[in-house]
């Protein structure tokens, strides 16, 4: 048996892109980067970041797409797959897909919501299955 998981906790760059597959399946697309710092031969920090385009799929998709925004930060949880594509200058590029089985909203920043000028609430911890903190929540639902 095989197995490969990547985690990347990191700050989206952009707010979620929600589409439908033809079957209507909901997908949403972000990216997240994910920071290292480490000290070089000199001993001089350095930081460098690294990019991943993550996908969600089903209701997971909806949720992200809903309470998820440019800047906030997340847990992503899934299949690492690199892909390889053609920039408009003919060069060959390389992105990280991060197809996810799981999404955690760590950390939301204070929004206000400009239709209605209520602000959003924290989500902090809070996953997309329901759970908060690996804990799940009884939201009155019976099941």
């Amino acid at each position: 048996m095989s197995f490969a998981k990547t985690i990347v906790v990191g700050n989206l760059g952009a707010d979620p892109e929600l589409r439908y597959t033809p079957e209507g399946t909901p997908v949403a697309s972000f990216s997240v980067c994910a920071n290292t710092r480490r000290k070089d031969r000199a001993g001089n920090r350095v930081e460098e970041q690294q990019w991943y385009k993550a996908n969600v799929f089903g209701n997971s998709a909806e949720a992200v797409a809903k309470h998820l925004a440019k800047g906030d930060q997340v847990y992503v949880e899934g299949r690492l797959k690199p892909e390889l594509w053609k920039g408009r200058d003919g060069e060959t590029r390389l992105t990280l897909g991060l197809y996810s089985s799981d999404v955690q909203f760590i950390g939301t920043r204070n929004r206000r919501d400009e239709s209605a000028g209520a602000s959003t609430p924290d989500t902090s911890g809070q996953s997309v299955d329901g759970s908060v903190d690996g804990e799940l929540v009884d939201d009155g639902i019976p099941f």
